[in-house]
């Protein structure tokens, strides 16, 4: 294995392991999980997780063969897509970013929270305030999908303390939640920003699905703000009767 390129691949965001088995990949070409063991010595079950990490982040496919799947790596080029998503992932963050740079430090409280339960915990919060809210940039295909049971059990809860909330969804989406506490309207997808962030109380919370991860900014200033711009959007975006409402397979 080339140090050298195995440094890189550290330097762009990839696990050590992540780097060790796609550099397998590449010099050995289409092969069982049991050759890339051979070549990197690592353990078979973390080699899985690690596949599982690359294919989700397009660096690698796989095909079957007579029922065993056999692994290889996306082209280099793919590596200049992975920083692009990267780099969108900061653009879509820079209004908090920008925010805060004029907010005075002791004001702010950051956190940052990774994987499934970290959603789970922004809209127990959520409850726990039992106030109105809104969000940005929902794709509900995503939701439903990751968390569907937990966001039924989400829905109830909320009918039962009676508030609402209103969310900003693309004009293509193609399922949201009819529920009694919800409104949604809708955006023309060249002005959708796909990052879903909550505003509640003197909370903003961004969601960033690959990996699952939940930044959570607690100030007063920074929420008013998204509220602010929450609303501003809000009269432009189109208010479609619930008759019309994308409702998905």
């Amino acid at each position: 294995m080339s140090k050298s390129l195995y440094d890189l691949l550290r330097q762009i965001g990839l696990s050590d392991g992540e780097a060790k088995v796609y550099l397998a990949l590449l010099t050995l070409g289409s092969v069982t999980v049991h050759r890339i063991k051979e070549e990197t010595h690592l353990h078979r079950t973390t080699i899985y997780d690690f596949l599982e990490k690359l294919l989700n982040k397009g660096l690698a496919s796989y095909v079957v063969k007579n029922g065993v799947n056999y692994y290889q790596a996306a082209h280099p080029n793919k590596l200049l897509d992975f920083l692009k998503e990267k780099e969108d992932l900061v653009q879509q963050s820079l209004p908090a970013l920008t925010q805060l740079s004029q907010l005075p430090q002791e004001e702010v409280k950051m956190e940052v929270y990774r994987g499934p339960e970290a959603l789970k915990s922004v809209l127990n919060d959520v409850l726990r305030l039992g106030k109105d809210y809104v969000i940005f940039g929902v794709d509900e295909t995503m939701f439903k999908e990751k968390f569907g049971p937990f966001m039924e059990q989400f829905f109830t809860k909320e009918k039962r303390l009676k508030f609402h909330e209103r969310i900003l969804t693309s004009d293509d989406a193609k399922f949201v939640y009819d529920k009694p506490t919800t409104d949604y309207r809708f955006i023309s997808r060249k002005y959708f920003n796909p990052t879903p962030t909550y505003v509640w109380g003197d909370n903003v919370a961004m969601l960033i699905w690959d990996p699952l991860t939940v930044i959570r900014i607690k100030s007063a200033k920074l929420a008013d703000s998204y509220l602010k711009y929450f609303e501003i959007l809000w009269l432009i975006a189109e208010d479609r009767p619930r008759s019309k409402w994308p409702k998905g397979k």
